[in-house]
């Protein structure tokens, strides 16, 4: 049953359709290339469709931004795909309910690098048995398209990479704000990026394009801000791009306010930044 229920809430949010036959394949393991600081993360085949993924990523999946790069190949004879239209649907299993989170799947049908691209925000911990990639190819080398799923373990990033609140002052909102970046932070400007989803459903996580961010970096310990920061301005799907300036090494909290239509609706969230 709770297959089916999943299968139903995938299907409810792409315009993909997939056979439950399985696909006879002759057994390969073709060898991928990434990049050497590419962490494979797990492989699968897309059923119906004849292939079979191979998904990356630059690090272990955590809460918060993740990119995923999945080679696809021919599952009957190994050579690599790389013209389709492909996407990803995370999906939480919790048991009693099951929900998704953010996701960015590009509209590109030819890859790049080798390697078809999607960006997920996993909202919270969990194991492989929890959370898993949901994952629709249509081949066009065959004509055909299938699914696939893989189970996937995500840690909790810390410090935390993805904040979540409940805004009142937006029709009781809750909005996920994901940390883009600043993994080696520097003396100096550094350059600030995040991204903002609000759940509108358990499978609906839009991005947010209509608020205005600042930013206000502290040093808690010393009790002092810094100059010369640029708040983060909206560059399109929900992402917000601006700089942020540390003076000094040690913990600093990068606070923000976000507000609607001129109005202040949040200011009680931070990311926690150590500089070495």
């Amino acid at each position: 049953m709770k297959t089916f229920l999943k299968s139903l809430l995938i299907a409810a949010i792409t315009l993909f359709t997939f056979s439950c036959k399985k696909d006879t394949v002759t057994p390969q393991e073709p060898t991928p290339t990434p990049t050497e600081s590419l962490l494979k993360i797990g492989e699968t085949y897309i059923l119906g469709a004849k292939a079979k993924a191979v998904v990356y990523s630059d690090k272990a999946l955590v809460t918060g931004y993740n990119v995923i790069y999945v080679a696809l190949y021919d599952s009957i004879d190994g050579s690599r795909l790389s013209d389709g239209h492909f996407n990803v649907t995370p999906m939480m299993d919790m048991g009693s309910m099951m929900h998704s989170s953010p996701v960015e799947n590009t509209e590109d049908t030819i890859t790049t690098g080798g390697y078809f691209k999607t960006s997920v925000v996993f909202i919270m911990p969990g194991t492989s048995t929890e959370w898993s990639l949901n994952m629709m190819f249509n081949n066009h080398k065959n004509g055909l398209t299938g699914h696939g799923e893989l189970g996937v373990d995500v840690v909790s990033s810390t410090p935390s990479k993805c904040v979540s609140t409940t805004i009142a002052l937006d029709s009781n909102a809750k909005v996920f704000i994901s940390l883009i970046g600043l993994a080696n932070p520097i003396v100096g400007i550094n350059d600030f990026e995040i991204v903002i989803h609000k759940k509108l459903g358990m499978m609906n996580f839009p991005a947010i394009e209509n608020y205005t961010v600042e930013i206000d970096p502290e040093m808690p310990s010393m009790g002092h801000s810094s100059p010369n920061n640029v708040n983060p301005v909206h560059i399109g799907k929900g992402h917000y791009t601006g700089e942020v300036n540390f003076t000094m090494t040690g913990l600093w909290n990068v606070n923000l306010k976000i507000y609607k239509n001129g109005t202040l609706i949040s200011s009680d969230q931070y990311f926690e930044i150590t500089l070495h």
